[in-house]
């Protein structure tokens, strides 16, 4: 591999877990409006946490759930199909979403990173 092949690689990357990262910011902040209709239903929306920066699905998630995701900041919730192989690995099949874990390296260390 050429370095600028693995530049381009390493940029991608970057990208991918940039998007999630403020995916995973926005996701914070709709925690606080969702946490008045979570007391009537028990759930709340969040946004899909994957890589693709036009993908706007929402997910139905119990707050326990999201909680318990939002522990390790390497986690996080896409739609099933919206996993980035490169760098993460699917690693729970829940109801309506997959959560992922980021690929220990650039992936995980900006997972780290950006936490909000």
């Amino acid at each position: 591999m050429s370095d600028s092949a693995g530049r381009s690689d390493e940029e991608r990357v970057r990208r991918v877990g940039e998007n999630e990262a403020l995916v995973r910011t926005v996701n914070e902040k709709l925690e606080d409006l969702n946490e008045a209709f979570a007391t009537f239903s028990n759930t709340f929306a969040i946004v899909c946490e994957c890589g693709d920066p036009t993908c706007l699905e929402q997910i139905q998630l119990p707050r326990e759930d999201y909680e318990s995701l939002r522990s390790d900041p390497t986690r996080f919730a896409v739609v099933p199909g919206h996993e980035v192989l490169e760098t993460e690995e699917v690693v729970e099949h829940r109801g309506g979403y997959d959560v992922v874990r980021k690929n220990e390296g650039l992936p995980a260390n900006l997972a780290r990173a950006t936490e909000p």
